[in-house]
């Protein structure tokens, strides 16, 4: 709904502003100045938030498989704050120790998108069909049987196989910097 309209617009309008130079990370194609730290700020406390809003599930889960008995106390405080503290190291130092941060979003993207946007809702309609004795139409399993069988696995393949090579290219370029950084005289460096 709104968010994707939020969404479209933003794209809409920083391809009309960079073209196809606009960066993987929307923030690095800002120039340098006010409305780019602004923007660097408002996206901080953004994945902030939804860090806390996202992870508190997960916490409670390793948490509850940690204590077996139900409760708080401080042993319990000490557990959640081991955890969540774990856990968020984790993350960081997963989001930092992959170089290419736009690639490895389209990898996940490629891998996950394609399947949530157009395999399980598919799947989970001929499911609840046949959980409840409902007759398909011929044009609903058909669009169904399309969107399982032929375009899910299809958008995977491909967008895989299209992030992988952006990678690759991205692996490339950077060793050849690196490179030819390390070719020049060290009074250069």
């Amino acid at each position: 709904g709104v968010m994707g309209l939020v969404y479209a617009c933003t794209c809409v309008l920083a391809y009309g502003a960079y073209g196809s130079e606009v960066a993987g990370f929307l923030p690095d194609s800002m120039p340098p100045g006010h409305a780019k730290r602004l923007v660097g700020l408002l996206l901080a406390l953004h994945t902030a938030v939804a860090y806390m809003v996202a992870a508190q599930p997960l916490h409670r889960s390793i948490h509850a498989s940690l204590l077996a008995e139900p409760g708080g106390g401080a042993r319990a405080a000490l557990c959640w704050l081991c955890v969540s503290s774990g856990v968020l190291l984790l993350s960081i130092v997963l989001a930092t120790a992959v170089p290419f941060f736009s690639d490895l979003q389209s990898l996940l993207g490629s891998l996950a998108g394609a399947p949530m946007m157009f395999g399980f809702p598919a799947l989970f309609y001929l499911r609840a069909c046949r959980a409840h004795g409902l007759a398909l139409s011929w044009f609903d399993a058909a669009a169904c049987h399309f969107l399982l069988y032929l375009l899910t696995p299809t958008l995977v393949v491909l967008g895989t196989l299209s992030s992988m090579r952006s990678i690759a290219h991205s692996w490339e370029v950077a060793l050849a910097a690196d490179a030819a950084a390390q070719a020049q005289p060290a009074y250069l460096r």
